[in-house]
């Protein structure tokens, strides 16, 4: 998997004192789903929500944490706007003292916005505890939603985000939830009503299990669907039967051989191309994992992501007319420039192309939906430093003549107009 996740917030966390920190579960989310409400009053300063996994969590695989948050409130750690919050985990591993923990930053207040928390070489394997923290005594109230665990692999992610929103079941007309007769375990046959829209080449689901390769199709009095594998268990009368279009991706194969008979209907997904894209670049370091050490704030810095652009084609391939175009409808539908794609909570930006002339394309098949996908591919490794929060040039008119005759004069400035630089970190 390209990510797991950490928790889904179905439930809040637990407050240390529930007067001054209130948790809730709220529907108001970055991307549907749930999100964690923090409503902290006046006075809160080192109050705690906690969250202890029913089971360890085991992130050793996983390099970085993800969340998106969505405050009342700017928090960048200046005097005016210190950081009220702070995220941290208990491993079973530890040594005693040692802690896992990072501040909250917030650029912009009402608006939802990612942070990014590269995870320490220390142990995570065993994690036993995740805990929010009031870093001050100022009232607050935050939004904190989809919080993951991820490695990433940009194009081995995109594709698994892009085959899970395709595998979605989408009802296809005369072919779904149709009522099957009563059938042992094991069987090889399922009988529905007479409907010759059933088909060998077919994949089916049986009661939500399958899917199952229709192998031959009698069309009788009733309907009945020869399947491999067999039933994997007995299904009652009105068990629901539909027809599903699987997704097969398409690869060069490194042999030359017989290709296996394909699915009736299916969605061919192959990519087609795979580039940089110097147009979303900016030269810019990235910064992220902000905490508080040895009274500095300091965060990770890593050169900007390598923005690719991925090209794929999908072929919605079907005997029935009818259920071709209603596969095209779902797939545009489920996908495009309104919607995006999420990958490891990050919403990637997605659009349809224009097909290639017909000069250069089977005019005996449908033009197939052509999907651009622009994504990121990290470069180099986080390096830890401290964050400069202010900097500042000034100058001023000098108060005595300069004489170039004499290379050992130096003039005096004033105080007031001191030349100088001024970093605050």
């Amino acid at each position: 998997m390209p990510s797991t996740q950490v928790h889904d917030f179905a439930v809040p966390w637990s407050s240390s004192d529930a007067v001054l920190l209130q948790t809730s579960v709220s529907p108001f989310s970055v991307a549907g789903g749930n999100s964690l409400r923090l409503q902290a009053m006046a006075g809160s300063s080192g109050v705690t929500a906690t969250h202890t996994p029913g089971a360890p969590t085991d992130l050793s695989d996983r390099d970085e944490l993800r969340f998106w948050v969505y405050a009342d409130h700017p928090a960048d750690g200046s005097s005016r706007h210190p950081f009220r919050l702070e995220l941290d985990y208990q491993d079973a591993a530890d040594p005693p003292g040692v802690t896992h923990r990072w501040v909250v930053p917030v650029n912009r207040p009402r608006v939802w916005e990612q942070r990014r928390i590269g995870l320490d070489p220390a142990p995570r394997s065993d994690i036993t505890r995740w805990r929010f923290r009031c870093l001050t005594d100022q009232p607050l109230q935050i939004f904190v939603a989809d919080l993951l665990a991820v490695s990433e692999e940009p194009l081995l992610d995109v594709e698994r985000a892009l085959l899970d929103l395709l595998a979605g079941p989408i009802p296809l007309p005369g072919v779904t939830n149709v009522p099957a007769e009563p059938a042992a375990d094991g069987a090889d046959t399922v009988v529905v009503p007479l409907n010759p829209r059933f088909r060998p080449g077919n994949r089916i689901t049986v009661d939500q299990t399958g899917p199952y390769a229709v192998t031959a199709a009698t069309h009788t009095a009733t309907t009945s669907l020869t399947v491999e594998p067999p039933l994997a268990g007995p299904i009652a009368a009105g068990a629901p039967v539909s027809v599903v279009a699987p997704v097969v991706v398409e690869e060069p194969p490194l042999a030359v051989g017989e290709v296996g008979e394909l699915p009736d209907p299916v969605l061919l997904l192959a990519l087609t191309d795979q580039r940089e894209e110097p147009e979303r670049g900016w030269n810019i370091p990235q910064r992220d994992s902000f905490r508080l050490r040895d009274g500095l704030t300091v965060c990770s810095v890593r050169p900007p992501a390598r923005p690719v652009l991925l090209e794929y084609q999908l072929l919605v391939a079907a005997s029935d007319r009818e259920q071709s175009l209603t596969l095209r409808g779902g797939v545009l539908r489920r996908i495009g420039v309104d919607s995006g794609l999420r990958v490891n909570g990050t919403i990637l930006p997605v659009q349809t192309l224009l097909p290639p002339p017909l000069d250069v394309r089977d005019r005996r098949v449908l033009s197939p939906v052509y999907l651009r996908i622009g994504t990121r591919i990290e470069q180099g490794a986080r390096q830890e430093l401290p964050w400069v929060q202010h900097g500042q040039v000034r100058s001023g008119p000098l108060s005595a003549p300069w004489d170039p005759a004499d290379p050992g004069q130096r003039p005096v400035p004033r105080p007031e107009d001191q030349e100088g630089i001024v970093i605050r970190i």
